[in-house]
């Protein structure tokens, strides 16, 4: 005779307990193990922080073009590529901080900001108004060396998202935000595809692009061709916008290539 267990009684029988028992079991593990295979799935974020509320004293030379860019002197280092540190530097906000140095370019000054970092790259926050004019500044002599010309196929992101105040700060998830800052200011960086390189994008004069110029290809798969001028440690890709194409079918190669070189 089967199990037959009615609502209102207090216990259900022995062989229909099991059965229930059994099933709540595998829905739970099933559970677990689909959230680790979610897990799983996910990229890591990446090695990068935003020092959101923590304000910090910089002193250094600022440098107006192509980017607003702090010099940071590194005592004791030998070579005149390795005397300076290099801190981008933007505005609260999506903003970069044209307005905020331009009376300042060639000067030593003293000013404070919130730390953005990522491997390859350090940014600074300004606090506005915190800028000020501290001694004669030093003859800087940019050493800048051509490396020649290059193909690279990537991804075109907004530096400040992406050397840490967001994570991801990159793909098609952050491409509307990207825009925004782009458009506001701040410096457009190409991220190689297997993410070991990073280029600050320049015009072929080598100054900075117009802010919407690079609008379609944001968080897009592309390939770019131009020529890389490097300045201590920063490198820099002067390119065409006109000649930037959409490259679906490269980045899934190359994504392929990198894979059988690991």
């Amino acid at each position: 005779m089967n199990d037959f267990y009615v609502g209102y009684l207090p216990k259900a029988p022995e062989g229909l307990a099991r059965f229930v028992r059994r099933v709540i079991i595998a829905l739970g593990l099933l559970a677990v193990t689909a959230a680790l295979v979610l897990v799983a799935g996910q990229m890591p974020f990446a090695n990068s922080a935003f020092e959101y509320g923590k304000l910090r004293s910089f002193e250094g030379v600022v440098v107006a073009r192509p980017f607003p860019t702090l010099l940071v002197a590194r005592p004791g280092e030998i070579g005149q590529q390795d005397k300076y540190s290099r801190y981008l530097l933007v505005a609260p906000g999506k903003h970069g901080a044209d307005d905020l140095v331009a009376t300042f370019d060639g000067k030593q000054v003293r000013l404070q900001g919130q730390l953005i970092y990522r491997q390859g790259g350090t940014m600074v926050e300004i606090a506005p108004g915190s800028i000020g004019v501290i001694d004669t500044a030093p003859a800087v002599q940019a050493t800048t060396r051509e490396l020649g010309t290059v193909t690279v196929t990537g991804e075109i992101v907004d530096s400040k998202c992406y050397l840490g105040v967001m994570n991801p700060g990159q793909g098609k998830v952050h491409r509307d935000c990207a825009a925004r800052c782009l458009s506001g200011g701040i410096p457009p960086i190409f991220v190689t595809t297997a993410g070991h390189e990073q280029f600050l994008l320049v015009g072929l004069d080598g100054r900075a692009l117009g802010r919407d110029a690079l609008r379609e290809f944001i968080a897009e798969p592309i390939q770019i061709q131009g020529e890389v001028l490097k300045t201590g440690s920063t490198q820099l890709l002067k390119v065409d916008p006109g000649s930037l194409h959409h490259t679906p079918d490269g980045l899934r190669a190359a994504s392929e290539g990198a894979a059988l070189v690991q």
